[in-house]
């Protein structure tokens, strides 16, 4: 029995698709409106501003500066982790039950109150595809 990691399992590389492709959404979602007044990348100073300043802040905020927080880092970094992803069993499990949570708790309350920005719907298509694209990679199997 040999320790070298076999072939690529298929679907990796449309894990490794997905997750370019929800770095991509998270991009053109800084970059455009999110409302009449603002821009996405406008919301990182509005989430320091409520950090920073003391405010006494609701549940629905909470969960959402979270899961915003947590779907940023899981974005930007999964392209780039893609072997540890597939090495760690662990590791892996939990980027994907972060990302579900995020995915859910920060999508269900950009359903229930969106603006007609177009930037939302950026966001939510980048939360679903990191978690399509973190689904998809298979861990590596000895052959």
């Amino acid at each position: 029995m040999s320790a070298i990691p076999s072939p690529a399992h298929p679907l990796n590389r449309l894990g490794i698709s997905l997750l370019i492709a929800a770095l991509i959404c998270w991009i053109g979602f800084h970059l455009l409106p999110i409302d009449s007044k603002s821009r996405g990348w406008e919301l990182w100073g509005a989430i320091w501003e409520m950090m920073t300043r003391g405010y006494k802040l609701q549940w629905q905020s909470m969960i959402g500066i979270s899961a915003f927080l947590t779907i940023a880092i899981l974005v930007i970094a999964s392209p780039f982790v893609t072997l540890l992803l597939r090495s760690s069993n662990p590791f892996r499990w939990l980027a994907i039950v972060a990302s579900g949570a995020a995915l859910l708790g920060l999508g269900s309350l950009i359903v229930s109150d969106s603006p007609n920005g177009l930037a939302l719907p950026l966001l939510l298509a980048a939360m679903a595809l990191n978690f399509g694209g973190l689904i998809c990679i298979r861990p590596l199997r000895p052959e």
